[in-house]
């Protein structure tokens, strides 16, 4: 299994296309779930479970992600720099899924 972002129903073919991968479960588990321990973020850890983020959630999970951004950046290594990108295509991505009012991303 794997955790992505993606339009659960989408309503035209960009959203239809709309699919952000985070992380494989694993990697999810290993990296950033204790990330997001560390830094007791609300949005992040129940990425793995699974959580519909309406265009209102969108500042706090994005305060969440530059947090955790840091956090990786400040580490180093193969692993946060692959965490890395991904949290940097989730910030660059998610703001384009809410170009249709009452769109919803689904994560996990």
């Amino acid at each position: 299994m794997s955790v992505s972002a993606y339009i659960p129903h989408p309503e035209n073919e960009e959203e239809f296309g709309f699919n952000v991968p985070v992380a494989s479960e694993a990697f999810f588990k290993a990296y950033w779930e204790p990330a997001a321990e560390e830094l007791n973020l609300q949005w992040v850890p129940i990425f793995s479970t699974g959580i519909d983020v309406s265009e209102e959630d969108l500042p706090d999970v994005l305060d969440e992600l530059n947090r955790l951004k840091q956090w990786a950046a400040a580490r180093g290594g193969e692993e946060m720099e692959q965490m890395l990108g991904r949290i940097d295509l989730l910030i660059t991505q998610l703001p384009q899924a809410y170009r249709r009012e009452g769109a919803v991303v689904y994560i996990g």
